[in-house]
């Protein structure tokens, strides 16, 4: 059943978990490690013993794809029943959503959103009962620290309230109204209640407010800890791609609000899982240079190709421009969207750096954006940072390269054309750090990167001065002052061309060795610069 032994190490500390739980488990494992079906399996072996288990998922589109993948029929153990847990909205009227209901509460294995278990926490078991089963999983547990993953739930939009008839000035007079009405649902119910907590007990990190279009909503810093308490259980476990930060789950755990966590807790990162070339640009986006980079990009890179874009609005802008594309949809997923392709090698996909792998190994994945979150505004003021938004760019970029490396022989090149990747932190995964770092496959490496503008990289230098030392390669000067030596290319970049730029492609000279360089053309060589000067 699995494929690789990081795999089965997967799947054991899951079901040593189950058996023996200390504190909440903290699980990463690298993108196309296969987690889902190790965390499956570990379930089924859960409910022959009598447990129930409740499975959270950021979105009821990835409990629908999770419902029919091959993880699930492959791990799934005869009279196990799984069934996913909707709220009354998704149905046409209220008999059936509680047939259904019924159906989720009396399962072994209930799948849910992570709102839904907010939710529950909030009216005390009895939305769906999820905050009452043996064990909780949260999959894709990287997204719970955002803001998008749980507030579409903590907001009363302005046709609620209109339906509610309710008029009010501040936040707090409307929830104070709506908690007075009958008969409310369940979600918004649970919606004032959070808001009206958060006005009470005021925080740094969290504000109620109205909201520009009408409504009133909670907006959370850092939302995660709206799961604080059910985050700090010894029977929950938390499994993503992106837990971690340098090695460390410490910002996922602040942001949660976990005190403690379990001694299982670990990274699984293979040695080896498919290889990655990369190509950046540093154009201007939202520009027609820009546009035309992408169309470039396109002709030339290896299909199959999967575009990852922010928005919607980008991926049909682009859909109108890249001729035999399919364009996700914004009622699909991902991988459904993939399964209409036909013969098309294009797919534009927006947000598809969430949810579980598309069935197709892609030769390309473009990133003509670089997915930073819109400012949210409360009371006409704006209430996210931009440090905020860039740790959301981060953990996405992250999930964006994974899905280039869907299995252990995947080859993939991954083209990002917004200059903001500089900004965003680290975001190759540490087996391709080195490579990323280094730009060289001379050395033994598999991975490059090739940089599109023609100006001198920074890096390149700074790779130089590492690789060859603080001394000129032709008079061996050795200055007091680093800025007094200059990393030569040994071939003109004005001579025009893309390139790949590796350590044996440059030489670290002093000025006036780099100025006797270029006095000839084709420049000297370093070996004709110390035969002049024996």
């Amino acid at each position: 059943m699995f494929r690789s032994q990081e795999q089965s190490n997967f799947n054991a500390i899951v079901t040593k978990h189950m058996a023996q739980s200390d504190a909440p488990l903290l699980l990463e494992g690298a993108t196309g490690l296969g987690k889902t079906r190790a965390y499956l399996s570990a379930v089924m072996d859960a409910v022959k013993t009598g447990r129930k288990i409740a499975i959270a998922l950021p979105s009821h589109q990835l409990i629908d794809q999770l419902l029919v993948s091959s993880d699930l029929l492959e791990t799934q153990s005869s009279g196990v029943r799984v069934v996913a847990f909707k709220p009354a909205r998704m149905f046409e009227n209220r008999n059936q959503y509680k047939e259904y209901k019924d159906l989720a509460m009396d399962s072994d294995v209930m799948l849910c959103t992570s709102a839904s278990i907010i939710i529950d926490q909030r009216l005390g078991g009895d939305y769906n009962g999820a905050t009452k089963r043996d064990y909780i999983i949260f999959d894709e547990a990287d997204q719970l620290p955002d803001a998008a993953a749980l507030q579409s739930d903590c907001e009363i939009t302005k046709e609620q309230l209109k339906e509610l008839n309710i008029t009010a000035e501040t936040a707090g007079q409307v929830v104070t109204e709506v908690l007075k009405k009958k008969n409310l649902e369940p979600e918004v119910k649970a919606s004032a209640l959070m808001i009206l907590e958060a006005i009470e007990e005021p925080a740094w990190f969290y504000k109620a407010g109205l909201t520009d279009n009408g409504g009133v909503r909670l907006f959370h810093k850092m939302p995660g800890r709206l799961l604080k308490k059910i985050a700090n259980r010894s029977e929950v476990a938390f499994i993503s791609a992106t837990l971690s930060v340098h090695g460390k789950f410490d910002d996922f755990k602040r942001a949660m609000g976990i005190q403690k966590e379990s001694n299982l807790s670990c990274i699984i990162e293979p040695a080896k899982h498919g290889q990655l070339t990369f190509e950046v640009s540093e154009v201007e986006v939202n520009t027609p240079e820009w546009l035309d980079a992408i169309k470039s990009t396109i002709n030339s890179a290896p299909k199959p190709i999967l575009i990852v874009t922010p928005s919607h609005d980008l991926s049909n802008t682009l859909g109108a421009i890249i001729p035999n594309s399919t364009i996700r949809s914004r009622d699909e997923t991902s991988t459904e969207a993939s399964k209409r392709m036909g013969n098309s090698e294009i797919l534009i996909a927006s947000g598809a750096w969430a949810g579980m792998d598309t069935p197709i190994k892609w030769g390309s994945i473009v990133v003509p954006r670089i997915p930073y979150e819109p400012p949210t505004v409360l009371d006409g003021e704006v209430e996210s940072s931009f440090f905020d938004s860039r740790n959301t760019a981060l953990r996405r970029m992250r999930q964006v390269i994974g899905r280039g490396l869907r299995s252990p022989d995947a080859v993939c090149k991954i083209f990002v054309l917004d200059g903001r990747y500089k900004s965003i932190g680290a975001f190759i995964p540490d087996r391709f750090k080195n490579a990323w770092a280094e730009k060289s496959s001379k050395e033994g490496k598999r991975y490059e990167v090739t940089l599109s503008k023609i100006e001198r990289d920074p890096a390149v230098r700074k790779r130089a001065l590492k690789h060859y030392g603080h001394s000129c390669m032709s008079c061996q000067f050795s200055p007091k002052v680093i800025s007094q030596l200059d990393v030569h290319h040994l071939n003109p970049l004005s001579d025009g061309g893309e390139r790949i730029t590796t350590i044996d492609d440059v030489a670290v000279l002093c000025a006036n060795c780099h100025r006797l360089a270029h006095s000839t053309s084709p420049p000297l060589t370093v070996e004709d610069m110390k035969a002049l000067q024996a």
